[in-house]
């Protein structure tokens, strides 16, 4: 039984269209993961109000939730910090067998009760060829079906025409751009296949066809209305294509991947980019090695699965690459929210000289001898050794003497040296 997730305007991407209990759709992402009584504790135990957590220059409560993949037996997949009394929904889901070149889907949201918010999704992976015009989301080669589009706002307009999320209206673009760093880091990830690309096309080129390759990093900033609130978003995905083409130009085979992506949302005039809580929880999400290595194997199986039953549509490299960077990148997440550290200091003069000369996340040393990488955003941590974590810029505040949090026994931490 799986709980509906909140649903601001990124739902589209489960498609409303796709049934769970066909054989052929996309499942809808899971709640099991953190389950209802999870969430009822998490919401009763004490906390600091809500028009607290809402001040970003109070002290902020994060508790640490580990969301679990059912399909690997729940092995632990990843951690999130979520700030107290916000609502945790949505986990890992299996895929069905028709899409059978897809590992896992997840999509995760994190909202505070005044809208504001964040969302997390799995490598998202699509296939398409001219000449097939089958509904979005059709399984289509083992993977799903969705016509290449030309921008990252072009996709989710589409999505939102064909299967658009209840409550919402009113949806449009307000600006899409290039984030420059952040591609130039990607592509030097992607050298190799680059390489191979041009090495294929001096292959293709006696029968006139060719083959593309392209990878990219872009931010999207959406508007639409949600329940007669108007809400602005912003979408951090990277792009990626392999395409071959035909000699006339039209498309043999594609495989493309929307890789990294997450989104912070709010209602407009709330500045979610800026926002010091949204970047917290974004900076804080850690994906777990042997999760990243149990996804690898699946890939490395599945890899040679395809080339004993001949089935790859795409080069061999094209999905040993694809396998390199399948998992979160932290280094590309790193950069996308670079900036957010210099604007928000350069507001509080009291505050500049400690932010600046810092990093954006900080490996912290824990009680019990383990680590915790935090957002830097934040001069003061406080740990209650049971995965909860209070953050603060205020050199005057005594946690242990605030009613809000004196009912656990706190400990400093400092960085890792």
């Amino acid at each position: 039984m799986t709980r509906p997730l909140l649903r601001p305007l990124f739902l589209l991407l489960v498609l409303a269209a796709c049934s769970v209990e066909e054989s052929t759709a996309l499942p809808v992402p899971a709640a099991e993961a953190v389950s209802t009584e999870q969430v009822a504790a998490h919401e009763s135990e004490p906390g600091p109000s809500a028009a607290a957590l809402a001040d970003p220059s109070h002290a902020i409560l994060f508790e640490q939730h580990e969301i679990t993949d059912p399909a690997r037996g729940d092995m632990p997949a990843y951690r999130l910090l979520v700030p107290h009394g916000w609502k945790l929904e949505g986990g890992i889901t299996p895929v069905a067998p028709a899409f059978s070149m897809i590992p896992t889907f997840s999509q995760v949201t994190v909202e505070a009760p005044d809208g504001r918010g964040a969302m997390f999704w799995s490598m998202l992976e699509f296939g398409c060829a001219d000449g097939y015009d089958y509904p979005i989301y059709t399984p289509f080669e083992g993977r799903p079906f969705f016509p290449l589009q030309a921008s990252l706002g072009d996709y989710w307009m589409l999505l939102f025409e064909r299967a658009p999320a209840k409550g919402v209206t009113k949806m449009e673009v307000v600006s899409e751009r290039e984030l420059s760093a952040a591609t130039k880091h990607v592509r030097k990830q992607y050298a190799a296949m680059y390489e191979s690309t041009r090495q294929e096309n001096a292959q293709l080129a006696g029968i006139g066809e060719s083959m593309e390759f392209d990878a990219h990093a872009r931010e999207l900033v959406l508007r639409y209305t949600k329940d007669e609130r108007r809400i602005e978003a912003t979408v951090f995905a990277v792009w990626r294509r392999a395409i071959y083409r035909y000699p006339d130009g039209s498309i043999r085979r594609a495989m493309w991947n929307l890789d990294n992506m997450y989104a912070v949302f709010g209602p407009v005039g709330t500045n979610p980019r800026q926002d010091p809580v949204l970047a917290a929880i974004v900076r804080a999400r850690r994906e777990l090695p042997e999760w990243q290595v149990a996804i690898q194997r699946w890939y490395l199986e599945r890899n040679q699965q395809i080339v004993a039953e001949g089935l790859a549509n795409l080069a061999a490299t094209a999905r040993a690459q694809a396998t390199t960077h399948a998992t979160q990148s932290q280094d590309v997440l790193d950069i996308s929210f670079q900036g957010w550290k210099s604007r928000n200091a350069a507001g509080d003069a009291g505050q500049a000289s400690a932010v600046n000369g810092i990093h954006e996340r900080t490996t912290y040393a824990e009680p019990g001898g383990t680590t915790i990488d935090l957002p830097s955003h934040y001069n003061n941590v406080y740990t209650d050794g049971l995965g909860g974590y209070v953050l603060h810029n205020d050199a005057n505040y005594e946690i242990n003497t605030d009613p809000a949090f004196n009912g656990r026994e706190w400990q400093r931490i400092e960085p890792q040296r």
